[in-house]
């Protein structure tokens, strides 16, 4: 019968036969040892015995030299159990008798020893195999020496012997022992393989199975908890049966609800994982950019879409807690705006932990686009001609007020107090009149200013900027804001800072708005302004100890005509567009821009520049290429003619009292094409002109008045709302809108008449490089040189006069920004 061995019956086999093998040889090893030992004692003390028997017998037989009697002698002991032979040497080593049969082993013949006592050796003798050699002297080696020796190889039979009764023993011993074992194991086993077979049916969710073991020993116990546990288990997977169906409902409900979602968002849907494999996607995406949602599935992100997307996702995959956004370009010549966040598997902790990739969503903004270039066209448009208008206010303002200072007010008598106090409201409100005007010139400015930065209309530089060196300018420029409120200015900028490369006329803009809002919202204490390099960009920051802002206002500050406080009561002066400027500068650096304040503590203004050399210089387009200056002709009259140029009737009636009043005969014509024809036949000594004409813009007129040579030689003076008047190519450009007084020296130097100007002039150069002789007539003994490196240095100092500027330096320059300082008129200067 066969018989199915168990695996516990195998190992315990495999055990037991390990044990009886190492038992059984240890038995062994140690039986022969301690037999091989006995027996080789007792053959050496039979040995002894009989050397001894035939030494005492000897002596007189020897000292006769009787050889038959020693012969007959030793043959007695020849047969004795374990006597291999017997012989009897004489004194001198000689073999009297032997035992041997035929001869003596050469071994033994060869070799005398001649003992003082009993001597023990062990021999290997041809024939005889080994053996234990006992040598007894006899009469002390005098009458010679009995040699016995004893047989070792029946010492090693007897041992052999021993050895295989003992192994037969064991052999029965281990087969008993087996039978028992597996008689025990298989009462031990037979349980367990019913368990085995239970377990299993348990884990194919078969809960209704019986097992039959009712003995009372541990294999009982755990069957009788094997049988609870699948009762338990039973109950508890028809309530996870029923939960799992319910979540399945829910999660496909769910699951139905995303997908509608997704794929009626109006936005595209972008799910890329964190190898920038595409793993979801939505209609709105594929219509977008052009593509099916089969062909991106599974597709790398920088395969389908343009680098602005691979760019986000690169960022967003640090797993940092910022999003990010891009505008993008889309098919049909279409804009869009992507926006990428990480996304992060929690933690226990609801930490984020893991970053698993990253999603996009993905608008088209074309018409927003549209609607905010529109709307940025019409601010710029708008800001533009106010220029115009603010023109005349301001002039005729001021003409109003110099008139009635130097005509009116001198030569009226105040016969009573209510005349006087009429006279005095009269002086206040036109005072009022000019420095309103002047406060909307800046504020016409400052929406220009963004305008032109949104639209991306302005021209950056990119110099090396020393951070510390702007940062004292800035606060140099700012003293006469802060020192009179007796404000303490702190400066602390880390020592060898990095340079860093960029638009530094822009960058000082920054911080001097911030200098000055902190001025306004700091009655007392102190303002710090601090510069440190963290790895890749340098963050400088300006803090005060004012008022502080609210966490309401902090959300919106950086937001367009929006500002701290209530907007009807308390408002601070200004436009709500300094900040909203402040961070346009800053985002085109490549920084952020950022507050941190308490009401009540203070605030303090952070932003941070890139370091690093940029790609590729940013080129400043030419602003104007200069005629030569041609001397005036001066008609037959006294007076020079001029011919006013513009559209606006307001700004022609301002600039003929103007210069009428300065002695000065007057034409005006109100387009490019009749300023063109009224040149040809007048010959005015000079042209004051106009840009945005009908008909023929003034760039237009200039151009034909340049190509007739009966008219390139008449100067033009540029009055233009724009300050890219520069490029028109007329020999000087003022800017809208225009102060008289600057004006007029700018005519005067022009037509190269003898003025002393009442204000002080700067010219851009070194003294001996002077760009024209005629400002030693206009400027006589008051002309200040001025490297063009220092030329905001003197001018945030507080200059206030007339700056001269060649055609060739005017390139390089923020004419535009120069243009809005106050009390700071410009002359371009033709080149020689």
């Amino acid at each position: 019968m066969k018989m199915r061995m168990s695996k516990i019956f195998q190992k315990t086999l495999l055990l037991n036969f390990i044990l009886f093998g190492v038992i059984s040889t240890s038995m062994s090893l140690v039986s022969a040892l301690t037999l091989h030992n006995h027996m080789v004692d007792e053959y050496v003390s039979k040995g002894k015995a009989i050397a001894s028997s035939i030494a005492s017998s000897s002596v007189e037989i020897l000292l006769n030299r009787d050889a038959s009697t020693i012969q007959s002698m030793i043959d007695q002991f020849k047969d004795s159990d374990g006597a291999a032979y017997v012989y009897v040497q004489d004194s001198n080593g000689d073999i009297v008798s032997h035992t041997f049969v035929p001869e003596v082993p050469e071994i033994l013949s060869k070799t005398s020893i001649h003992p003082n006592s009993i001597s023990i050796r062990e021999l290997k003798v041809a024939g005889r195999g080994e053996v234990i050699d006992i040598t007894k002297p006899i009469l002390a080696g005098m009458a010679g020496y009995v040699h016995v020796g004893m047989d070792k190889s029946i010492i090693n039979k007897y041992v052999w012997a021993a050895i295989a009764k003992l192994q037969v023993v064991m052999f029965f011993i281990f087969w008993g022992s087996v039978f028992i074992l597996y008689m025990m194991v298989k009462r031990i086993s037979e349980p367990l393989n019913q368990l085995t077979e239970y377990a299993k049916k348990l884990s194919a969710h078969d809960f209704t199975a019986e097992i039959e073991i009712t003995s009372k020993d541990e294999i009982g116990l755990l069957a009788g908890t094997m049988k609870n546990m699948a009762e338990e288990l039973t109950t508890l997977i028809s309530g996870l049966e029923r939960a799992v169906g319910n979540a399945t409902s829910e999660l496909q409900d769910t699951l139905t609800y995303m997908e509608v979602i997704m794929d009626n968002l109006a936005d595209g849907l972008l799910v890329v994982d964190i190898n920038g494999k595409i793993s979801v996607t939505n209609p709105a995406l594929g219509e977008l950019f052009g593509v099916t949602e089969n062909e991106l599935r599974g597709k790398d992100i920088r395969t389908f879409f343009p680098e602005e997307m691979t760019a986000l996702f690169e960022l967003v995959k640090g797993c940092e807690h910022e999003v990010y956004s891009s505008e993008i370009e889309l098919t049909g010549r279409k804009t869009g705006k992507a926006v990428a966040t990480p996304i992060h598997k929690m933690d226990e902790g609801d930490t984020p932990n893991i970053c698993l990739g990253a999603v996009i969503l993905v608008r088209d903004i074309t018409y927003e686009k549209e609607v905010d270039n529109l709307k940025t066209d019409f601010i710029s448009t708008v800001s533009h001609e106010l220029r115009t208008p603010m023109t005349s206010i301001l002039g005729f303002a001021k003409i109003i007020k110099k008139k009635l200072e130097k005509s009116v007010f001198p030569v009226c008598n105040a016969p009573d107090k209510k005349t006087e106090r009429a006279i005095n409201q009269v002086k206040d409100n036109i005072g009022i009149i000019v420095s309103e005007g002047q406060r909307l010139t800046e504020l016409i400015n400052d929406v220009l200013d963004i305008a032109k930065m949104e639209s991306g209309k302005i021209d950056w530089k990119n110099v090396p900027i020393d951070i510390s060196e702007v940062i004292e300018t800035s606060v140099q420029t700012t003293t006469p804001l802060w020192k009179p409120q007796d404000l303490q200015m702190v400066v602390d900028v880390e020592e060898n800072i990095p340079t860093i490369h960029g638009d530094r006329d822009r960058v000082m803009q920054v911080l001097v708005n911030l200098i000055s809002n902190a001025v306004k919202f700091t009655a007392s204490g102190s303002i710090t302004c601090t510069a440190r390099s963290h790895a890749d960009e340098i963050m400088v920051s300006v803090s005060d100890t004012g008022s502080g802002i609210s966490p309401e206002d902090q959300k919106k500050i950086f937001q367009r005509f929006k500002q701290a406080g209530d907007t009807l009561t308390g408002k601070p002066k200004g436009t709500g567009l300094g900040l909203p400027i402040c961070k346009q500068i800053v985002d085109h650096h490549k920084g952020r821009i950022w507050v941190d304040s308490k009401l009540g503590e203070g605030s303090s203004f952070h932003f941070t520049l890139a370091i690093g050399v940029p790609d590729e210089e940013t080129q400043i387009p030419a602003h104007i290429t200069k005629a030569p200056l041609r001397e005036g002709h001066l008609g037959s009259m006294d007076s020079p003619l001029i011919m006013v140029a513009d559209d606006d009737p307001a700004l022609n009636e301002f600039l003929s009292q103007v210069l009428e009043e300065e002695g000065y005969r007057i034409i005006t014509v109100t387009n490019g094409q009749e300023a063109v024809e009224t040149a040809k036949k007048r010959m005015p000594q000079l042209i004051t002109m106009d840009l945005k004409m009908p008909v023929m813009d003034g760039a237009q007129a200039i151009t034909a008045l340049r190509q007739d040579p009966s008219t390139r030689h008449i100067p033009v003076i540029v009055i233009s709302a724009l300050a890219e008047g520069q490029q028109a190519g007329g020999d000087a450009a003022l800017i809208k809108p225009i102060d008289e007084k600057r004006l007029v020296e700018t005519i005067h130097g022009l037509l190269q008449e003898d003025l002393i100007m009442s204000d002080p002039c700067m010219v851009l150069g070194k003294e001996n490089e002077t760009p024209t002789e005629n400002l030693l007539v206009i400027c006589p003994g008051k002309i200040n040189y001025c490297p063009p490196a220092d030329l905001w240095t003197r001018v945030s100092s507080g200059f206030k006069g007339t700056i001269f500027i060649t055609a060739e330096l005017s390139t390089s320059l923020d004419l535009d920004r120069l243009s809005q300082t106050p009390d700071v008129q410009i002359v371009i200067l033709p080149e020689n």
